[in-house]
């Protein structure tokens, strides 16, 4: 019976090892990986090579700045050092993903043994030289030499060389300055880095960086980049006109700003309007009415819905308000929230369509909802009123309570108002004008 017991305790026993090992294992690679970060140069000397190119690999997909990323490139380094090619062109694929400064202390050697890949095929290999021509990184400084294997690496098909190649010929690093061979060669690069690409050639043209300033020239790669990407241009454009980046030019920040409006950028096109609405000129404020009005069509874009609602508030002539109007109606068509405040204000006073103080509350119903205060404030007198609604105090002290609380202005003299009023006499019989009334909404 004791021997039973003692065979089914150990039963139990090996069960339970068993079933907590795979515990242990899944956890296993959590404390390596920790325990990875840690090691010493001497540690790492004293491994084998097949062990350095395990950690290696870890620089091949880590972030740059993570302790997995520093220890396998030191690995790679060391690997290769001992004449490892797997290791020298994994360090080559790093060294092209990376622009850091990996071949330090006049290591020469490693651009041989790169180079050595390279002639066998290797385009990272090669790409990895051009940069280290390029940045100066263990060899003397040679944008020559940087560019002719920049093209070499680019010649067969390595997509990041073709960008490196196009920001030789746009800026003349290396070469010539050749517009169209630079705007060739990023004909098969991928948008994102395309983008990237024209946007730092334009700025090396209009600071001068890679030699003399050429701001025309810079202004014809940013529209480049603009048919990409139109915020890129818009954004560029703001860096222009503050001086940002060491350059400041309003009258091409102006010119990119239309561009990236013209591209469709919705930020863009407001900042156009808003300087064009300042203008006392009406072609002018014809053309604002036309940016807000595409601008407005984004619905994240308040900004574009308010600009209209504001000229409509400010009685424009008479040439302009059939272009607010219908921009105020493909906004709210759009859901550009902002926009319902201006068209129930011309609906309220008959702006450019009929009067309709009933039509005028549905829409700051509509705002309100969405959580703009004017809307509440504004939809708040029209209750303590009755205009174009039943006349509720108890609403209108609600909704005037809400714009106060999301902090606007007038709110507050409002509310204080309309708390010391006394409650309508329901007796008296007071009725509330009809939708098809002339009252106006209430400032």
């Amino acid at each position: 019976m004791i021997r039973t017991s003692h065979i089914a305790l150990l039963s139990c026993l090996l069960a339970s090892a068993a079933l907590a090992a795979p515990e242990r294992q899944e956890n296993e690679p959590a404390a390596s990986a920790s325990a990875r970060t840690g090691l010493t140069p001497a540690k790492l000397k004293a491994m084998p090579t097949a062990r350095l190119l395990k950690l290696g690999q870890a620089a091949l997909t880590a972030d740059a700045e993570t302790p997995a990323f520093t220890t396998g490139l030191d690995a790679l380094k060391l690997a290769s050092s001992r004449g490892d090619r797997v290791a020298t062109r994994m360090l080559g694929k790093v060294m092209a993903r990376h622009d850091l400064p990996i071949a330090e202390n006049g290591s020469a050697r490693i651009e041989s043994r790169l180079r050595h890949e390279a002639m066998r095929g290797a385009s990272s290999s090669v790409l990895a030289v051009a940069g280290m021509y390029d940045r100066g990184d263990g060899v003397p400084t040679d944008t020559k030499k940087a560019a002719t294997w920049y093209l070499w690496a680019a010649r067969v098909g390595n997509r990041r060389a073709m960008a490196s190649v196009a920001y030789a010929y746009g800026t003349g690093r290396g070469v010539a300055r050749d517009d169209e061979a630079a705007l060739k060669w990023l004909k098969e690069v991928n948008p994102g880095r395309a983008r990237t690409t024209l946007v730092d050639i334009g700025w090396a043209l209009a600071t001068g960086s890679e030699g003399t300033a050429d701001m025309p020239a810079a202004l014809r790669f940013f529209e480049r980049a603009a048919q990409i990407s139109p915020n890129v241009a818009y954004q560029v454009a703001l860096d222009l006109e503050r001086g940002t980046n060491g350059v400041q030019n309003r009258e091409a920040a102006g010119h990119l700003i239309k561009v990236a409006a013209e591209r469709g950028d919705s930020a863009a096109a407001t900042h156009l309007a808003n300087i064009l609405s300042g203008s006392d000129k009406l072609e002018d404020q014809r053309q604002a009415v036309q940016w807000y009005s595409l601008a407005a069509l984004d619905k994240e874009n308040a900004a574009a819905g308010q600009g209209l609602s504001r000229l409509i508030a400010l009685r424009p002539q008479d040439d302009l308000v059939p272009g607010i109007i219908a921009g105020l109606e493909q906004a709210v068509a759009a859901g550009n929230h902002e926009a319902l405040l201006g068209l129930a204000l011309a609906y309220a006073d008959g702006i450019g369509v009929e009067a309709s103080p009933g039509r005028a509350a549905s829409l700051l119903q509509q705002a309100a909802d969405a959580g703009i205060p004017e809307a509440k404030y504004r939809l708040g007198l029209m209750y303590k009123s009755g205009t174009g609604v039943s006349m509720d105090l108890d609403k209108a002290i609600a909704l005037m309570s809400s714009a106060q609380e999301s902090g606007f202005p007038l709110a507050a003299v409002a509310l204080s108002a309309m708390v010391d009023q006394p409650a309508p006499n329901a007796a008296a019989g007071q009725s509330a004008p009809t939708a098809s009334g002339g009252d106006t909404m209430p400032r």
